[in-house]
């Protein structure tokens, strides 16, 4: 009995001991989910994304790296030292159709008189896509194009119609609806003189965009819902140009706890620059923060001679953050991501598993701020929208090659 147990201790020592499991989901740009996926642990295991973007890992221990592969869009993206077991992540670069649905949805409305124009969006508190839509005097129609994941049958949400003149917003219009998957029929909306209109008011939001001199400079004012999903932001204003200040017309007030975005958006000719994303509040005063790119070390331009031993290094730049380098070959075409907490890695051709193939290729890196570890930056995301500062700084691009020809 004495041996029985001894063998028993024996082999449950010697066999791998995976008692950390992993529940994870994958999203792209857009927060839609990205089914279909391979992701792998450096530690060993692997699994696909099921049609929600899920998936589950097991691991012996923390850290581990966490390799996503899509081969169909030859996009790779490695998270490095990942210590949690909720991580919800990025799949940069894809922005594939194959997995969404395209419905179309037509508006109609009284002919907009002069001196007037119209913002038109599907909102929603499901997962979705919609670009707002401008009409101008004379309109009486416009289509919207939306889009929702494919494993979705229907999806309930609002048309928002918000008339405006150039010194304030007078109308708000709201239609609930259900987009039905390949309904057979393009859905019609109808705005009429009978339909139950608000006024929103007007109020003003100054904008005062960086000083610094930059080749491209700008910056755009969104309503944002607070209880919708983060796609259903409405364009009300976009400038650019070398502006010292600008007092911005917006809604008093909207319905779903409406406060407004600013992006502040700043560039050199090289590819450098940032955006940056402020929340406030309609009467508000905004200074659009400058941000520093990280500045790339080595490589220096044009190398030739890289191996999979090769050092990619860059510094700093502003604020604290996560870093994101983004490898592209020319020839076949493939991208893969790497994103650490380090200011190097190596080139990761070795685990890219033939997406990065060919001879030349660019790089570039990118800070997300204000994140303190990949684990704060891939953590699940309990709002429906962002609460605080963020923003994004590009480094300028750079080529390289392995071998001279």
């Amino acid at each position: 009995m004495k041996k029985l147990a001894l063998l028993v201790l024996l082999l449950a020592l010697s066999a791998p001991s995976f008692c950390i499991e992993i529940k994870g989901r994958i999203i792209d740009e857009r927060y839609f989910p990205v089914p279909n996926i391979s992701v792998v642990s450096s530690k060993g295991g692997g699994d696909k994304t099921d049609k929600y973007g899920n998936f589950v890992l097991n691991a012996e221990s923390f850290p581990i790296d966490i390799l996503l592969y899509d081969y169909s869009g030859n996009i790779g993206v490695i998270y490095k030292n990942v210590n949690t077991q909720n991580p919800e992540m990025f799949f940069f670069g894809l922005q594939a159709s194959r997995n969404i649905n395209t419905e179309i949805m037509k508006i109609e409305f009284p002919a907009i008189p002069q001196g007037r124009s119209a913002i038109i969006k599907f909102v929603s508190d499901d997962v979705f896509s919609c670009d707002d839509v401008f009409a101008s005097a004379g309109d009486k129609m416009k289509v919207l194009t939306i889009l929702f994941p494919a494993y979705q049958t229907r999806l309930n949400g609002k048309v928002i119609y918000l008339e405006k003149t150039s010194t304030s917003f007078d109308k708000y219009y709201e239609f609930p609806v259900t987009v039905i998957k390949e309904s057979g029929y393009i859905q019609n909306v109808v705005i009429d003189q009978m339909s139950t209109v608000s006024n929103p008011g007007e109020s003003y939001v100054t904008i005062y965009p960086p000083a610094f001199a930059y080749d491209t400079k700008g910056f755009s004012v969104y309503a944002d819902f607070l209880s919708l999903h983060r796609n259903s932001e409405i364009t009300l204003n976009t400038s650019d140009g070398d502006i010292i200040s600008s007092k911005i017309i917006v809604p008093q007030t909207l319905p779903y706890a409406y406060r407004l975005k600013v992006e502040g958006r700043a560039g050199y000719k090289k590819g450098e620059g940032f955006v940056s994303y402020t929340y406030s509040y309609p009467g508000s005063n905004l200074n659009i923060s400058t941000e520093t790119a990280a500045k790339l070390d080595a490589p220096q331009d044009k190398y030739w001679g890289v191996s999979n031993n090769t050092q990619f290094a860059w510094d700093w730049g502003s604020g604290t953050g996560i870093y994101v380098a983004h490898f592209h070959a020319f020839s076949p075409a493939g991208d893969f991501y790497v994103v650490t907490r380090e200011r190097s890695t190596n080139f990761p051709k070795g685990i890219s598993n033939g997406i990065l193939d060919g001879n030349e290729y660019s790089w570039e890196v990118s800070k997300y701020t204000t994140y303190t570890s990949v684990d704060d930056f891939i953590k699940v995301r309990q709002y429906a929208n962002d609460l605080a500062y963020k923003a994004i700084m590009t480094s300028e691009l750079r080529t390289f090659r392995i071998n001279a020809f």
